[in-house]
C-alpha cells in the first residue's frame, strides 16, 4: 500500500528509557549521541520525501511511560483531537505511549474520532482500516472494559451520593445553593420567585403570563443564554419535586445508538430517591395544586378533524427570534392577523393583518420572478465570462501553490546544509505552510464559486417556471394548496414590523427562495 503524501503533520519526538541508557553509556566513553536530534533528522528527512506541511514539532523533555506524566503529548492530543492536522509523524507507534490500558484507550479515542492517521519512517496506520484495528485491538477492548468499570464505580458513588440527600447535578437547582457537604439550602435572592410561580401557576396564571411576570419584574431566567424567560422554564420548575425537599437521581440515561448518544426515560421505580434531603421551598399541598393547575391548562395543539387555516405555515418567520409568526382568527374583524407570541418579541414586534402580508408575500415573488427575467436574457453572457475568469484565476492559483511547494522543499535542503537552524526553519516553515494553506483555500473557494455558478444558471431555467405556475394558480388554489405552492419555490421568508410602524402595511418582509 502506498504511503500518504502531501499531509498537515505534527511530528512527535520523545526518549524512551533504552535511548538515555544508550546516551549514558555514550557519554561514560565520550562519545556524543543525541537520540532526538537523530530521530528529529529522520523525520524530517521522511517529511521532505512525502511533501508533508510540518505544522509543528512536539519534543518530551521528560520522561514517563504513562500519558498522564508528559504535557507535551498531552497538548499535542488536543490539537488532534480538535482534527487540527492529518497525521502524526513518529519513529515508532510505540513512542506515543506504552503506559496501561486506560493510555491506550485515550490515544485510540483522539486519533480514530478525529480520522487523523499516524505515520512512522516504515509504516503507515489509518483508524479507519483494519490495520488499525490489528495494532490497537486488543489494548483498545482492555482499555473499554477498564473505562467501564470506572463508570460503573462513579456511577455507583453518584447513587450513594444521592441516597444520603447530597446534590450532585452539575448545577444546583434555581431558588438553591449547595454548601460543601453538597446539601442544598435555600438562596434568599431567588427561593421567593419559585414560591411566586408556585402560586401564580396555583391561582390559575398560564406559563406564558408566569414568564411575562418575571420579566416584568426585571427577574433574569435560570439559563443565562436567555435574556427573557420561557414557558418551558417554568414548567421544569412546576414539575420538580426537589422544591419538596426531595432529592431524585436516574431519571433518564443516555444510550449510545448510530454513534450518537441518545436520552431515554427510566421508570421511576428505577430512580434513586431521598426525601426530605433539605428545606423545601414549597408545601406539598402547593406543589399538588400547582401541578394540578398546570395540567389542567392543556390543550392539544391543532384538531385533526379541521383542515389547515394559515397559507404562510412553516414559511413565515419573526425576523427578531426567528420562530414560527402565529395565525390567529378574529372572527369580530374583517381580517385574521398574523403575529409573534414570542415573550421577547413583546413590545418589539407588531403584527399584520394575513391577507395584508399574503398579497405582499405575492408581491415579492413577482418582483423576484421580474428580476431573473432579466437575469435570463441580459446577464447570462457576462456570467459566463465571469465563471470563464475564475476558471483561469484557479489555473494561476494551482501554479502559485506549485511553486510554494518547491520552496517548502528548498527549505528542507537549506536545513539539511546547516544554513538553517531547526528554529528559524520552523518559522519559515510555518509561513510558508499558513501561505499554501491559504491559496488552496482560494482555491476551493473558486471552485465551489464556480459550481454555485453553474448551479444558480441551471436554477434560474428551472425555478422561472415554477414560480409563475405559482402566481398563475395561487388565487383559485386552497389553503392546503397555497401553501404547497409557496414551500415548492421559498425556503422561509422573515416578517419584521417595529412598534413605532403605525400603518398596516409598514412592515419588512424578506424572501429566502429556493435558488
Amino acid at each position: 500500500m502506498s504511503r500518504p503524501e502531501g499531509l498537515t503533520i505534527y511530528i512527535y519526538l520523545r526518549k524512551s528509557r533504552k535511548d538515555i541508557e544508550e546516551e549514558r553509556k555514550a557519554a561514560d566513553s565520550g562519545a556524543s549521541y543525541d537520540t532526538l536530534q537523530r530521530h528529529r533528522d529522520t523525520l524530517l528527512s521522511v517529511a521532505k520525501k512525502e511533501r508533508h506541511n510540518i505544522v509543528a514539532i512536539y519534543e518530551e523533555v521528560v520522561s514517563g511511560e504513562s500519558v498522564t506524566e508528559r504535557p507535551r503529548i498531552q497538548e499535542m492530543l488536543r490539537s488532534v483531537e480538535a482534527g487540527h492536522v492529518d497525521a502524526v509523524l513518529v519513529m515508532d507507534l510505540d513512542r506515543l505511549g506504552r503506559g496501561d490500558m486506560l493510555d491506550q484507550g485515550l490515544l485510540d479515542r483522539a486519533f480514530r474520532y478525529s480520522a487523523t492517521k499516524i505515520l512512522t519512517p516504515t509504516e503507515s496506520y489509518d483508524p479507519s482500516s483494519e490495520t488499525w484495528e490489528l495494532v490497537f485491538g486488543i489494548k483498545s477492548l482492555v482499555a473499554r472494559e477498564e473505562l467501564k468499570a470506572i463508570t460503573r464505580r462513579m456511577q455507583r458513588g453518584r447513587v450513594a451520593s444521592a441516597g444520603e440527600g447530597k446534590s450532585i447535578s452539575k448545577i444546583p437547582p434555581y431558588g438553591y445553593i449547595r454548601n460543601e457537604d453538597l446539601i442544598l439550602e435555600p438562596d434568599v435572592e431567588t427561593a421567593w420567585v419559585v414560591k411566586k410561580m408556585f402560586e401564580m401557576m396555583r391561582d390559575g396564571h398560564g406559563r406564558q403570563i408566569i414568564a411575562q411576570e418575571l420579566d416584568r419584574l426585571g427577574i433574569k431566567p435560570p439559563n443565562s443564554k436567555r435574556k427573557t424567560w420561557s414557558p418551558s422554564s417554568i414548567t421544569a420548575i412546576i414539575k420538580n419535586e426537589v422544591y419538596l425537599g426531595t432529592i431524585i437521581w436516574g431519571q433518564v440515561k443516555y444510550v449510545k445508538q448510530n454513534g450518537k448518544y441518545q436520552k431515554k426515560k427510566v421508570p421511576r421505580e428505577n430512580w434513586t430517591i431521598k426525601e426530605n434531603a433539605h428545606d423545601p421551598l414549597v408545601s406539598a399541598e402547593l406543589f399538588e395544586a400547582a401541578n394540578r393547575a398546570h395540567s389542567g391548562r392543556w390543550r392539544p395543539s391543532t384538531n385533526a378533524s379541521k383542515g389547515l387555516k394559515n397559507p404562510l405555515a412553516g414559511i413565515l418567520m419573526c425576523a427578531v427570534c426567528g420562530f414560527s409568526m402565529l395565525y390567529q382568527p378574529r372572527p369580530n374583524r374583517p381580517n385574521n392577523a398574523i403575529r409573534c407570541v414570542q415573550p421577547g418579541c413583546k413590545g418589539v414586534q407588531k403584527g399584520s393583518s394575513i391577507n395584508i402580508v399574503e398579497d405582499r408575500l405575492l408581491e415579492g415573488i413577482a418582483a423576484l420572478v421580474s428580476q431573473l427575467e432579466v437575469q435570463a436574457e441580459v446577464a447570462t453572457p457576462n456570467n459566463t465570462d465571469d465563471i470563464s475568469y475564475k476558471r483561469l484565476l484557479v489555473d494561476k492559483k494551482t501554479q502559485e501553490l506549485s511553486e510554494l511547494n518547491n520552496q517548502k522543499s528548498r527549505q528542507h535542503d537549506f536545513l539539511e546544509r546547516g544554513i538553517y537552524d531547526i528554529d528559524t526553519f520552523m518559522e519559515r516553515q510555518k509561513n510558508l505552510t499558513d501561505r499554501i494553506n491559504g491559496v488552496e483555500v482560494e482555491i476551493r473557494n473558486l471552485k465551489s464559486e464556480i459550481q454555485k455558478d453553474d448551479l444558480r444558471n441551471q436554477n434560474i431555467d428551472e425555478y422561472l417556471p415554477k414560480s409563475m405556475t405559482v402566481i398563475e394558480a395561487y388565487q383559485h388554489a386552497d389553503i392546503e394548496r397555497k401553501n404547497a405552492l409557496l414551500k415548492s419555490i421559498l425556503e422561509k421568508a422573515t416578517y419584521l414590523r417595529k412598534k413605532e410602524w403605525t400603518k398596516q402595511d409598514e412592515f419588512v418582509l424578506q424572501l429566502y427562495p429556493k435558488i
